[in-house]
Parts: C-alpha cells; sequence; structure tokens
C-alpha cells in the first residue's frame, strides 16, 4: 500500500499491469485517463458480450484508409489498395483457413520485460491464473481472477462482418472507459480533502481518443487473445486494414528474433505507438509493444521519461484437463 496520500494518487493515476488477473474496467481508465502502459489488460473481464449485444451492432460501413473513392459505384470503378491492406487482408485469408482451437484449457507462457509468466485460463467460465515465480518482494507469485477473461462463448457472439466489428469495438471501448471513469472517481472521492483539486484530473487529461484510435486498440487488444476463433481473427484484420494509419512491416522480427508481421499504429491523441507482431501465418500473437512518450510534471506528479513495454508470448497449448503450471 503506499505509504502516503500522494502515492496513492499516483498509484491510482499511472498503475497499471500486464497481468492477467487485473480488473479491466480499472485499469482501462488509469491507462486511458493518463499514460497507457499495457495494453492488453483492458481487454480482460469486461466485453459486450450475448446475442443481445450483437443485435445492438448497427450495420455501420468501414471508411477505407487509402482506397479511392466510392464515387456513385459505377461499373469498372477500380479501388487502389495500400501496400498494408494487402498484407492485412492477406492475414484475414490465412487466418480464416485456421484450424479452431481444441481444448478448454490454454496454458500460455510468456515474458514481460525481465518477468517469466505462465497463464492457465477455463476458456468455459473465463477464471485465469498467473504463475509469477519471479514477481519480486511484495509481489505474489500466483495470481486469480474469477472471470477475468471473456469466455468461449462470449467472443462467440462478437460479430465476424468487419463493418459490424468495428461498430461493436468502438462500442465495447466506449462502455470500458465510461465504466473505467466511474471507478476511477469513485476511488479519487477516498482521498482526503487536501487532494480534493486533484480529484477530477482523470477527466481533464483525458485524451479525446477518435473512432479510428478505438477501433485500432481494441482490435490488437483482442487478437492476442488465443480463445477467438479463426472467423473473428480474421475479421480483426479486416477491420485492422480498414483503420487509417496502420503500418504493416511484414519481414520484421520480434524481440526473440522469430519472424513476424509487425503491425503498429500511432494514436495521436494518446500520443503512444502501439504495435503486434503476428505469427506469418496468422496463427496467432508473438508479442505486442506499446511504446510510451515521455511525460512533463503535471499536478503534482512527477514526470517520467518515455519507455517501452513489450509481452512475449512463448508459447501456447490446449488440453481437455487442466494443464500445470
Amino acid at each position: 500500500m503506499p505509504a502516503t496520500d500522494e502515492d496513492l494518487l499516483r498509484d491510482l493515476m499511472h498503475r497499471a499491469t500486464g497481468d492477467l488477473h487485473a480488473r479491466s474496467e480499472i485499469t482501462a481508465g488509469i491507462v486511458t485517463a493518463s499514460r497507457r502502459r499495457h495494453r492488453r489488460t483492458r481487454a480482460l473481464g469486461i466485453s459486450v458480450t450475448g446475442a443481445a449485444a450483437a443485435a445492438a451492432v448497427g450495420a455501420t460501413a468501414v471508411a477505407t484508409s487509402g482506397a479511392g473513392s466510392a464515387g456513385s459505384g459505377s461499373p469498372g470503378q477500380v479501388i487502389q489498395l495500400t501496400a498494408a491492406q494487402r498484407a492485412l487482408n492477406h492475414l484475414s485469408a490465412r487466418a480464416a483457413a485456421a484450424t479452431a482451437p481444441a481444448g478448454p484449457w490454454v496454458k500460455m507462457t510468456e515474458q514481460a520485460g525481465a518477468q517469466h509468466k505462465t497463464t492457465i485460463i477455463d476458456t468455459r467460465n473465463g477464471d485465469v491464473w498467473t504463475y509469477q515465480p519471479d514477481a519480486g518482494k511484495g509481489v505474489p507469485a500466483v495470481l486469480f481472477s474469477k472471470a477475468g477473461m471473456p469466455t468461449a462463448a462470449q467472443l462467440g457472439a462478437y460479430p465476424t462482418a468487419a463493418s459490424s466489428l468495428r461498430t461493436f469495438l468502438i462500442r465495447q471501448a466506449k462502455q470500458q472507459q465510461a465504466q473505467a471513469e466511474r471507478e476511477l472517481l469513485a476511488q479519487a472521492k477516498k482521498l482526503p480533502k487536501r487532494l480534493a483539486h486533484l480529484k477530477q484530473i482523470t477527466k481533464a487529461d483525458q485524451p479525446k481518443e477518435t473512432s479510428d484510435d478505438w477501433a485500432f486498440s481494441q482490435a490488437a487488444m483482442t487478437l492476442w487473445n488465443p480463445a477467438i476463433s479463426p472467423a473473428l481473427r480474421s475479421a480483426l484484420f479486416k477491420v485492422i486494414a480498414a483503420t487509417p494509419g496502420v503500418a504493416v512491416n511484414s519481414h520484421a522480427r520480434d524481440s526473440l528474433g522469430r519472424a513476424a508481421v509487425e503491425i503498429s499504429r500511432y494514436d495521436p491523441q494518446a500520443k503512444y505507438t502501439e504495435a503486434v507482431f503476428e505469427a506469418p501465418d496468422a496463427s496467432r500473437v508473438l508479442e505486442t509493444s506499446s511504446l510510451e512518450p515521455a511525460t512533463p510534471a503535471s499536478h503534482g506528479l512527477p514526470g517520467e521519461k518515455a519507455y517501452q513495454l513489450s509481452d512475449t508470448y512463448l508459447s501456447i497449448t490446449w488440453s481437455a484437463t487442466r494443464p500445470s503450471a
């Protein structure tokens, strides 16, 4: 627990982890309101689910980055695709042809900075166990989150038409942000009166993100989830292809030197760059990375230097029974 009220506020506003146990609705607000220290956490626990949610998604046309004008749709009109869009469409096709994961249990081994983790997920109810033996002093070696992940059934309710999926993801991002703000303000109310002038900082400093920012962020966060179906993975690539500002390097390598397709985008509102390193066969995410800019001192909180966060997925295996850690 922080030693001072200022530490409490700093922890409230600047703390976020990549742990699967973290409550996404809380960390979403922390990350969005100040600096998004890790993208993956926001995909956990909170999601728009079920047939009712899917039905609520309207059919919205997706704007295509770099494409020619649709005009009146006259015959013979040619729409020029960018190299990034062609690469993403190729990934989409490969993902659609992949074999669906089998078994209700998932075991992931990963490296987040210098820390190694093993995560076990029950996709039937979303329960998550994270084992981190080298977490350091004061940090539990085993973390549990009940319903900390979207279930396979909830992920199955996501629309797979690109336009509907984009609308769904944007709607989900807004819901997460609103819920996170409520939680964050509720926590801020617990601060003493002498810090009252800092209680509204989160809203004042919140970046004004666009639908494109939300669409890419949500799509990138959903891609790493090993429980998504080939059809959903394919649709996510189409959503990303239709988002302006996306860069693709088809000949990249992750931090372990594995061949990868790097998909990245700079968020001009939050001022950070997010990257996903996808396996060339579009079967899984190998690594996620976020380049965070330096921030000046503000509202009594110290500034921070620029830094990069990454999460490298070493292995992902499926089984019919719960695997050992």
